[in-house]
């Protein structure tokens, strides 16, 4: 028996299958409420980033290739942890095949939870990896008091 063909469903389909596709994307570029407008528009890239959470810490993970030491710079503004850098094109001038690579300036930034013991933040970085531990700060033991009501 044959069906009779619903374009409705089709179109809703296709809207499901462009959300996703859309989704994804927009997954792989930094959300302005992760890095500040003002900090999009004056980079030119943006590196890849993972976050991992533990019992005890926050980790954060950038590739960096190409990057020097020196010329990365780490802060922390109120709980918005920046990093900052520039990785520059290679000095011999020679005529380019093809150009994968990005150069220039870099942002990104994460707002931290408060559970952050911001005193014990340690930064690696090694093999074009900046490895980022943030500590969780131990919260006081609550305890019951009892209180007098009179």
């Amino acid at each position: 028996m044959a069906h009779k063909w619903n374009m409705m469903r089709d179109l809703e389909i296709l809207q499901e299958r462009m959300n996703s596709l859309f989704g994804e994307v927009a997954q792989r570029r930094p959300r302005p409420d992760d890095v500040g407008e003002a900090e999009i528009e004056h980079a030119d890239w943006h590196p890849a980033a993972d976050v991992y959470e533990t019992d005890e810490t926050y980790l954060i993970a950038l590739d960096l290739p190409g990057i020097d030491r020196d010329g990365l710079d780490v802060s922390l503004d109120e709980n918005k942890l920046t990093i900052r850098g520039k990785r520059k094109p290679p000095a011999e001038e020679t005529s380019q095949r093809r150009a994968e690579r990005v150069f220039g300036r870099f942002v990104r930034s994460f707002t931290l939870p408060t559970v952050v013991d911001r005193e014990a933040i340690t930064a690696e970085y090694k093999d074009g990896v900046l490895r980022l531990r943030l500590p969780k700060r131990l919260e006081q033991q609550s305890r019951h008091v009892e209180i007098k009501v009179s």
